[in-house]
């Protein structure tokens, strides 16, 4: 796969290299396929999320633990001291070249993660003291958990106890089975007022994994999805987002880019929000009016603009005098015609005249 098309500052390696593939047995290891990835990672300057999960099976305490990768990588490790031997191997052998080390992903499916909530705390926290004393302004990421009623009520668990502590930034996964994103609002702020329980408000908040749901296939409704993901994401204070994923995440969900078609709808949509977005700044807040949003935003070269969408059907949204161009996910720019643009699930972004 060549590497996409469109720029990014990030990209985490979940999927793509774990503890179990590197260290085969007891101080053996193989970092080819690691230092693949920093090297090609350097080269094209995006910072790197590296996990620390799934235990080979040599170290793990239930060698024969349900998979998700390999036997054992869901059990946590049979003598902490692996775990330790394995993160420090790990620090040396990336020299600087990850900045962000997340503590496993979705301990509460025990298909990832197989044991209790105190295990993955000791865990959190030998993790955070070893890659602190090794550089102090590298960052450590929480366990990532999905926002359902059993993601919840761990999260709820690991914070009463501490494991927040050990940690720079905040991780959840923002998956949820409902085509419209809207869906995922009353999780973000349910988990916000969680952290403000905590004493953590203050700390970075990041979804560190989300597509679309497995069964949304239509082309257009998948550009719309991710093109709101980011929206309402960046709406309500999520510091960071990483799709899931480029090539499609399993089967084809998530997916941007084709090997035979190239960049999909989706991927354009991608490339356009992140456009809109980067150094923009929420001028004000959201409007719901029945079906129809829209999210006003001063953008990067200072000019005022209005992201507009519907969350089913398609309308005409009077627009006012105040802008006389508006810009599609495609990325085309077209000009307001009679005060009025239509609109639909794709959101589209009214920018003000020029003074």
């Amino acid at each position: 796969m060549p590497w996409p098309e469109f720029g990014f500052a990030g990209v985490r390696l979940w999927g793509a290299i774990y503890w179990a593939e590197i260290n085969s047995a007891p101080g053996i290891y193989d970092w080819s396929r690691f230092d693949e990835i920093l090297v090609a990672a350097q080269r094209n300057q995006v910072d790197v999320v590296f996990n620390l999960a799934f235990t080979p099976r040599w170290a793990a305490s239930v060698p024969d633990a349900a998979p998700a990768f390999s036997r054992g990588a869901s059990s946590p490790p049979s003598d902490i001291r692996h775990w330790e031997a394995f993160i420090t191997a790990a620090l040396q052998r990336a020299a600087g070249r990850i900045r962000y080390w997340e503590i496993w992903n979705e301990p509460e499916d025990p298909n990832y993660y197989s044991g209790d909530v105190a295990t993955m705390i000791r865990l959190q926290q030998r993790a955070y003291e070893i890659i602190k004393d090794s550089d102090p302004s590298l960052q450590v990421i929480t366990p990532s958990f999905i926002g359902t009623a059993d993601g919840f009520r761990w999260q709820a668990e690991f914070l009463a106890a501490g494991g927040g502590k050990h940690a720079d930034i905040i991780g959840f996964h923002g998956y949820w089975d409902d085509p419209k994103p809207e869906a995922l609002i009353p999780i973000m702020v349910r988990l916000k007022t969680l952290l403000e329980q905590h004493g953590l408000a203050g700390k970075p908040l990041w979804d560190t994994e989300a597509g679309w749901p497995a069964t949304l296939n239509d082309q257009d409704l998948q550009a719309a999805f991710v093109a709101r993901s980011y929206l309402l994401r960046w709406l309500y204070g999520v510091d960071r987002f990483y799709w899931y994923a480029y090539e499609g995440g399993g089967a084809s969900f998530g997916k941007l880019w084709d090997a035979k078609l190239g960049l999909l709808r989706a991927g354009h949509a991608y490339r356009t929000v992140q456009r809109w977005l980067v150094g923009a700044m929420p001028s004000g807040p959201v409007d719901q009016n029945g079906g129809v949003w829209s999210l006003p935003l001063d953008l990067q070269d200072g000019r005022s603009a209005l992201a507009v969408w519907m969350t089913d059907g398609k309308s005409n949204f009077a627009s006012g005098s105040a802008y006389d161009r508006y810009e599609t996910l495609d990325g085309a720019s077209h000009a307001v015609v009679n005060d009025a643009v239509e609109i639909g699930p794709m959101p589209v972004l009214l920018i003000a005249k020029a003074i």
